[in-house]
């Protein structure tokens, strides 16, 4: 029997529709945070088994399906950044994550990709430097032109085309990227079933956030992930995509403000679309 693959849900390594330039379509002088961005929650994690993958499409496919957001969790590891989930290498690092985000933006250049990048699991204590040095160092070996130079996000999408603009979610002595608290985040990722109470606490806590008031100079992030010994993400994902599918159908045409980023895990490609087309788009997939 194959894997699932449904318009909200996907866990198949092929996305059935892309959404290449989506940005394309936006004018430049559109405000930064007043976009509704399609993301993915640890958008790399493939291994593990069941209770630690969060995605199925490769990260170029997510890219090609309009995915914009992605959540890298590093371990500092012999002075490189090691991407994991928890104790679980995921057999990459941060640079190859970088190394195909250049090459999406090399091919698409009106795009913009944020990375979101957190300290997970320990330190190797023989590094002999901190995160933030071992980050700058890999930063340097990447093209000016294709990193967001400061500390804060975009005024306007046109500023940032091109761009990849990394969103630093770990303490540092200086900022390499766009601090975390920038964002209006809702994550209460701990969902200890996927019987109706639970799933009804995540969703509506995700709801929530995704209504609230965007705050002057910060961006709605909201994350629709959820897992525990008790819930696996594939199985929370089922529930809470299908809820929020509902929703952004149900809101289409009625809502005049952006939803600001969506993480999610195992989205379908037509739900990624449904979040693109609640832009300001010169015209709708």
């Amino acid at each position: 029997m194959g894997a699932a693959q449904r318009k909200e849900y996907d866990r198949t390594k092929h996305p059935t529709v892309p959404n290449l330039k989506w940005m394309d379509r936006i004018k430049n002088d559109q405000p930064f945070t007043e976009l509704s961005i399609p993301g993915t929650h640890q958008s790399v994690c493939f291994h593990g088994g069941p209770g630690y993958q969060s995605q199925s499409w490769p990260l170029y496919s997510q890219y090609e399906v309009g995915i914009r957001f992605v959540d890298i969790p590093c371990r500092h590891f012999k002075r490189d950044l090691h991407v994991h989930n928890a104790h679980i290498y995921q057999g990459t690092l941060l640079r190859d994550i970088l190394s195909t985000s250049v090459q999406f933006l090399d091919n698409y250049p009106c795009e913009v990709i944020l990375i979101k990048i957190n300290k997970e699991f320990s330190e190797d204590n023989n590094n002999g430097q901190s995160m933030e040095e071992t980050l700058r160092g890999i930063l340097g070996s990447f093209p000016e032109n294709r990193l967001w130079p400061y500390t804060y996000l975009p005024n306007t999408i046109g500023e940032a085309r091109g761009r990849i603009v990394l969103v630093q979610d770990f303490d540092t002595g200086r900022d390499v990227g766009v601090p975390y608290s920038t964002f209006h985040v809702e994550d209460h990722w701990h969902v200890a079933s996927v019987l109706h109470h639970d799933i009804e606490g995540k969703w509506n806590r995700a709801r929530r956030n995704l209504n609230q008031d965007p705050q002057p100079l910060k961006m709605n992030l909201t994350f629709t992930n959820g897992c525990s010994a008790g819930a696996y993400p594939t199985a929370v994902a089922e529930h809470i995509n299908t809820k929020l599918f509902a929703f952004l159908k149900d809101t289409r045409g009625k809502n005049p403000k952006p939803w600001g980023i969506i993480c999610m895990d195992f989205p379908g490609a037509e739900l990624v679309r449904m979040i693109i087309n609640t832009n300001k788009l010169e015209y709708k997939y």
